[in-house]
């Protein structure tokens, strides 16, 4: 996975009107976290959109230069991103320091191809994804953008278990292996109802 050079600021102060100040000059408030410290941080909104809508997305390796009057330099990951639920506005940042030799647990999403829809619909099933992204353990220049799942051979009845699913070398699942994402679930059709006269003559 490649890096991504990003520029961030040090703050010292803190508080809803701090904040309100930095978002209206282009900045988000954020920290930054990990070994034991937490850094209190700015950056451009715009950087961080990037970051969000960029291949790798949230788990794209940053190297970080914070200024201020100690300037440093670092590895970091989005960890979490704070979002106004009404304007959908981002309010704030949450940024966590890796070592590039150790591991860590990240969110990688799946990509489901070879649906076998045409199949399903022929034996009255319906296919159901209940995970969309997985948990996978890796050192952090190993992280994929994506896991595929191959579903061409999946049948009517059938469900795709974490078992299978085909990891790039140096990832390890965190899921239990059988933790089931999809589901190729047979519809039952009901039988009507019986009307009353049916049902008197029945009996």
């Amino acid at each position: 996975m490649e890096s991504t050079k990003l520029v961030v600021h040090k703050r010292d102060q803190a508080g809803k009107g701090v904040a309100r100040r930095l978002r209206r000059a282009g900045q988000l408030p954020a920290v930054l976290y990990g070994n034991g410290t937490t850094l209190a941080i700015a950056l451009a909104e715009k950087d961080l959109v990037y970051i969000r809508q960029s291949e790798s997305g949230e788990n794209t390796i940053l190297d970080f230069t914070i200024e201020g009057d100690t300037p440093e330099s670092c590895q970091a990951i989005l960890r979490e991103v704070q979002i106004d639920p009404v304007s959908r506005a981002l309010l704030h940042a949450d940024f966590y320091r890796v070592d590039m030799n150790k591991t860590i647990t990240v969110t990688v999403p799946l990509t489901f191809i070879n649906e076998p829809h045409n199949l399903l619909q022929s034996a009255n099933a319906m296919l159901t994804h209940l995970w969309r992204e997985v948990e996978v353990t890796c050192l952090p220049r190993d992280i994929p953008d994506e896991i595929v799942v191959d579903l061409a051979d999946i049948h009517p009845g059938a469900t795709f278990k974490a078992g299978a699913l085909v990891l790039p070398p140096g990832v390890t699942l965190v899921a239990d292996a059988e933790e089931v994402i999809v589901t190729a679930h047979v519809e039952v059709e009901k039988a009507p109802a019986e009307s009353g006269a049916e049902a008197e003559e029945a009996s």
